[in-house]
């Protein structure tokens, strides 16, 4: 089986998912990563009308508590 590049849907949050009231973002994170991932990165969030930083946030809710959007806040 040839491996073809995956092709992910906007990781736009639904309506009612974005209502909900959001823990404060009070914790930093330092990530070193290439300048090509970044690029990538930006790209994505851009086409999501999102922040590099508010699309990984999204990136890691979604890894974290699954694609269905379990927000335990």
């Amino acid at each position: 089986m040839s491996e073809q590049p995956a092709v992910y849907a906007p990781l736009r949050l639904i309506a009612a998912a974005e209502k909900r009231a959001r823990a404060k973002c009070d914790r930093d994170v330092k990530l070193h990563i290439p300048e090509a991932l970044y690029d990538d990165l930006a790209q994505l969030a851009r086409a999501d009308s999102r922040t590099v930083g508010e699309y990984m946030r999204v990136v890691l809710e979604r890894h974290t508590y699954g694609a269905l959007g379990a927000y335990p806040g």
